[in-house]
């Protein structure tokens, strides 16, 4: 049993070992490296999805504050580095259908650039567009509906907030 358990053990192992899978650390480059303090500014929302630059922003920053990369700060001035962007993308669209052919489910999209910037002399370190989707259920009920919809952005925003942080992140 011993035997078993310690191969299963090296196997799961060789396996993380062998697919790059890391924990985020010290082996990790990150675009803003030398710098210190970091401000998330309020994202432009280019869409008419009320709220979304509230949302993509705040989980920006709580993305940033687990990373232990920077401090955050919430003075502009008072940063070596800026993350800024414009949400340009927002749409909700039927997904599946029902054997009535009612629609089932649907699909919230978010799209949105950033860029990251040494805000002494404002030099862009990284930028890139990213987009995410979420499903969510149909509902009978408009008003459940759209709260549906907009826990569906608040998760699209999360994962943004998560491939952002991604893409700042470099393995070498």
């Amino acid at each position: 049993m011993k035997k078993s358990a310690l191969v299963l053990c090296l196997l799961v192992v060789s396996i993380l070992a062998g697919c790059g899978y890391h924990a985020p650390g010290a082996g990790d480059k990150w675009a803003g490296e030398g710098g210190r303090t970091l401000h998330v500014e309020l994202f432009a929302n280019s869409t008419t999805e009320p709220y979304l630059d509230t949302i993509l922003s705040s989980e920006i920053t709580a993305q940033m504050a687990r990373s232990r990369l920077v401090e955050l700060t919430g003075q502009r001035s008072a940063a070596d580095l800026i993350i800024d962007g414009t949400i340009t993308g927002f749409s909700s669209s039927a997904l599946a259908y029902n054997a009535r052919d009612d629609i089932s489910e649907y699909q919230a999209q978010m799209t949105a650039t950033a860029r990251l910037l040494r805000r002494s002399d404002n030099t862009v370190l990284w930028q890139g567009t990213l987009s995410r989707s979420e499903r969510y259920s149909s509902q009978s009920d408009k008003g459940l509906q759209r709260t549906g919809e907009s826990l569906a952005a608040r998760v699209a925003a999360r994962r943004l907030a998560e491939d952002l942080m991604a893409r700042l992140l470099e393995d070498f």
